[in-house]
């Protein structure tokens, strides 16, 4: 794959903590402990050789999902890859892009399209980006800088299990690297975060339920049976998901971009999961500003 550098953004990954501590102090420690710690972005190009990031971990089979990052493209003439999961380098599993020109973002599970949602992303500024599913009744929701974008669901992937034991990769189509240099992201990404769980309420747990219609972009969803959760409840009630969705966005600095959330749920840490640079992706020291990194 040519030259890489490796990193470790943290010491350990995140472990269980005990339940006769409160979290809200847990988390309040450990943002302050952290707050004297650099925050990194990394930069990415395409243009001379592919650069992408490689998380470092085995991956179980997964039912639901949400993800977060920040980027910022300087140039959006092709599609940027913001979250791929493939297996032996060709079987796709999970990807999703900005489209180019920042006019969609599209979530592919198991080859079946689930969202193509119309957006306004523009070169030389940041976004917080977020999708999350659930294979239950196939639910999924984008947000884009903490606004709830899109939603709804996706008869063919419900009940679906992605596999696990492939590899998680931003930056890149992982299984791509036959097709030139042409997409991939250009510019930079802060806060990548995974959790294997969705934003979404249990469905025994559901508001009352109500119909709608609308464009995602490319299809229309009807009959949508469920609410995203957004009242201003107790933040410990409410989905991981939709939790990561809010903190990374508010709160960027918790964790140096990690909120600390989940446990092991928390599949991915942008500060405390291995993760490989490959093709010169370099590392950069970022502002403690949420959106102007």
């Amino acid at each position: 794959m040519g030259n890489y550098g490796f990193i470790l953004f943290g010491l350990a990954m995140f472990q269980c903590l005990g339940v006769s501590t409160p979290r809200r102090s847990i988390e309040e420690k450990r943002f302050q402990e952290s707050r004297g710690t650099p925050m990194h972005k990394v930069q990415l190009t395409q243009k001379g050789y592919i650069q992408f990031l490689r998380w470092e971990l085995a991956v179980p089979e997964i039912a639901e999902f949400t993800f977060c990052l920040w980027m910022e493209s300087n140039d959006l003439a092709h599609a940027h890859p913001i979250f791929s999961y493939s297996k032996e380098e060709k079987d796709r599993l999970v990807r999703s892009w900005i489209s180019p020109r920042g006019r969609s973002i599209h979530l592919e599970i198991g080859g079946r399209r689930v969202l193509a949602a119309s957006v306004d992303i523009l070169e030389n500024r940041w976004y917080h980006l977020c999708l999350s599913w659930e294979n239950q009744a196939g639910r999924y929701g984008l947000w884009v800088n903490g606004q709830l974008q899109a939603e709804g669901r996706s008869d063919e992937t419900r009940s679906h299990a992605i596999p696990g034991g492939g590899d998680i990769v931003l930056g890149q189509e992982y299984t791509d690297f036959d097709k030139g240099l042409d997409d991939g992201i250009e510019g930079s990404v802060f806060g990548f975060n995974l959790l294997l769980a969705s934003a979404f309420e249990p469905l025994d747990r559901r508001e009352e339920p109500f119909a709608s219609s609308y464009a995602t972009g490319a299809t229309e969803q009807r009959g949508i049976d469920y609410r995203i959760s957004n009242e201003p409840r107790d933040p410990e009630e409410q989905p991981l998901g939709y939790r990561l969705v809010k903190l990374s966005y508010v709160r960027c600095e918790i964790g140096r971009g990690s909120p600390f959330i989940g446990g092991p749920l928390m599949l991915i840490s942008w500060t405390r999961t291995p993760v490989r640079m490959f093709g010169g992706a370099t590392l950069k020291n970022a502002d403690n500003d949420c959106g102007n990194f």
